[in-house]
């Protein structure tokens, strides 16, 4: 296996078109790196060029020790699965996933030896003798997968590869890959634009934005310490809250103060220490559902919660999330489902500040 580095790379297409902006990147060897974004940040682009099916504009992309820019696809020794399972309909899955190794006139003893110890690997084995028409939408994707196994390349680049498959075969299937990659060793680059899909894959996550890399971080880093409000916003599900205030500087402690002087946060000490730059100053505070908890006594302490007024209830087994007014503001916070609060009756939130973000509201910067 082998690391890819890239270097400075840029897309530009007719137009003036700019798909990929100045991406350095560095995927260690046996590494599972996942590049996520919303629709149209270049993730696929980036992989597309990795793969050599599409030219950078500018910079250098090595596999290894070689540099391939002008290196033909099937020469850099990398295999693509699609969202597409593009199988041959007339084919076996045995001849499927042995095609390409038919192609390059490898020794029909070693085909058979790589396709079988593939399709173990993958349990697919009983369904060697069918075609894909008799087969399920996730038996045909680890066909898919098989067939870029038995390559035996560097690296394993995966376009979106689930797209196509429902909500339970999905996380079986996000499962699977991830017991092959650790079954495999290899360095595996994934593309896609569910973040659950990257936190719970991933070594590391690529967050990419309007073709720039916003972050490159392991899941957890990037959930609790994201560089800009972007990333904050993008990680998490439900989102991060976000509320627009200013710092307000008191005797020896320092207030968050939002929504025009109705909500006022007290700002913990070490976290008062690193912002004393913005005392006055507009900032915006990002707190994740999780740190809002309900006051077991419903009673507000200043400097330490809210009153909001419950909008929705969301119940989703083991927890709760609840949409609640701000005084305008709609906030979420998640709970245990042990606490089923009541529609549109007000609600004592504690906030766990300590554990908030605060962002520059210019440039959109993590200040801490």
């Amino acid at each position: 296996m082998a690391r890819v580095i890239l270097q400075n790379i840029s897309k530009v297409y007719p137009g003036n078109i700019r798909a990929v902006q100045c991406a350095n990147l560095e995927v260690d060897d046996k590494e599972f790196a996942v590049l996520v974004g919303p629709s149209g940040c270049g993730k696929s682009t980036v992989l597309r060029m990795i793969a050599g099916l599409e030219t950078p504009t500018t910079g250098t992309i090595r596999i290894g020790d070689r540099m391939v820019n002008d290196v033909a696809p099937k020469n850099r020794d990398i295999a693509m699965v699609f969202q597409s399972y593009a199988l041959y309909p007339h084919m076996t899955v045995y001849k499927n996933m042995a095609f390409g190794l038919m192609l390059r006139k490898y020794p029909s003893d070693e085909i058979d030896r790589r396709v079988r110890e593939a399709a173990e690997v993958l349990d697919i084995t009983e369904l060697l003798d069918r075609r894909p028409r008799a087969l399920s939408g996730g038996q045909r994707q680890r066909v898919a997968l098989g067939r870029a196994i038995v390559r035996r390349p560097k690296v394993f680049l995966f376009d979106e590869p689930l797209s196509n498959l429902d909500a339970k075969l999905r996380v079986q299937m996000r499962l699977e890959l991830s017991k092959l990659h650790a079954r495999l060793q290899a360095t595996m680059i994934y593309v896609t634009h569910d973040q659950v899909e990257a936190m719970t894959m991933g070594d590391r996550i690529v967050v990419m934005l309007d073709g720039v890399i916003q972050q490159v971080s392991p899941p957890l880093e990037l959930y609790y310490r994201p560089v800009n409000r972007f990333v904050a916003e993008f990680i998490g599900s439900p989102p991060m809250n976000m509320i627009e205030g200013y710092l307000e500087s008191g005797e020896h402690e320092f207030f968050f103060v939002a929504l025009e002087n109705k909500l006022r946060l007290r700002v913990p000490k070490q976290l008062s220490v690193l912002m004393k730059g913005y005392a006055g100053k507009a900032v915006v505070m990002g707190i994740r559902p999780e740190h809002l908890s309900a006051n077991k006594e419903q009673r507000e302490k200043k400097g330490e919660g809210f009153t909001a007024v419950i909008e929705i209830v969301e119940p989703l087994g083991s927890e709760l999330h609840v949409h609640l007014n701000l005084h305008g503001k709609i906030v979420i916070a998640r709970f245990s489902s042990e606490q089923i609060p009541q529609v549109q009756q007000p609600f004592v939130l504690d906030v766990d500040t300590g554990a908030a973000c605060f962002f520059d509201p210019e440039t959109q910067r993590a200040i801490l």
